[in-house]
């Protein structure tokens, strides 16, 4: 990263090249020790934060303050509208819901970024994402985060290398996490008083919850998913056969 970053220097192009250094997902515990630690519950493959939460440090001379630290939600979605403001474009994400020509081609598509940039450079206090939808690489909601708090709806009890063989486990009712007050989310597994804490809270954040799945959800009916997600099951794969044999 230095070498990158005294070669910016020295072609004179710092001030005006945006560095991001982030990675795609979290701990691979199978792999240790060269794909990481982490002190977040869970890894890649899982609902739990130390499947989702990631580093990301990003320079940019005179525009992002430097040794500034961030505690809002952001996910790597936020950077195609954050970087094409950056980039002189701050209304891509209104545009494309509509219809936007690029290289002779319309695109009508739902992104599900913000634009980041007036918060990175200091014009606005809060972030724009109080949103986070959790999924599994089967496309599978697995969770949503609003605000501090964090419902979950299926959960993976695997570890390890298990955790790409085993299922996830669908909740009857969620659990329920205030990420600012438990954020290594121990609560269900460490705390005798969690089922009463849990009761009180149900009510207050799983309806609004359960709201803000469906409001998402339906958004699928105007931009439907452009491309089913991989998946290694045996039922998948039977499927795809019977859809080429027709």
């Amino acid at each position: 990263v230095g070498t990158l970053l005294a070669k910016l220097d020295e072609l004179g192009v710092a001030d005006n090249t945006i560095v991001i250094y982030t990675t795609d997902n979290g701990v691979h515990y199978n792999q240790w020790p060269d794909a990481g630690i982490t002190p977040f519950r869970g890894e890649k493959n899982t609902n739990w934060e130390g499947g989702f939460r990631v580093p990301a440090i990003v320079r940019w001379p005179g525009e992002v303050a430097a040794n500034s630290i961030s505690n809002e939600i952001m996910s790597h979605l936020d950077w195609v509208p954050t970087l094409m403001a950056a980039a002189g474009d701050p209304d891509i994400k209104a545009d494309l819901l509509d219809g936007h020509r690029a290289g002779g081609k319309t695109y009508k598509v739902h992104l599900d970024g913000y634009n980041f940039l007036p918060y990175l450079t200091g014009e606005v206090q809060e972030g724009p994402r109080k949103l986070f939808f959790y999924a599994s690489d089967d496309g599978d909601l697995l969770a949503v985060r609003d605000g501090d708090w964090k419902l979950v709806f299926a959960e993976q009890r695997a570890n390890r290398f298990d955790v790409w063989r085993d299922p996830f486990v669908q909740l009857r009712i969620p659990k329920i996490f205030n990420l600012r007050q438990d954020p290594f989310e121990r609560a269900d597994t460490d705390s005798n008083m969690y089922n009463r804490w849990w009761d009180k809270k149900i009510a207050a954040r799983g309806i609004p919850g359960a709201i803000l799945v469906r409001q998402f959800l339906a958004s699928f009916q105007e931009f439907p998913p452009r491309q089913r997600p991989a998946s290694f099951t045996i039922d998948q794969e039977m499927e795809r056969f019977r859809e080429g044999a027709r």
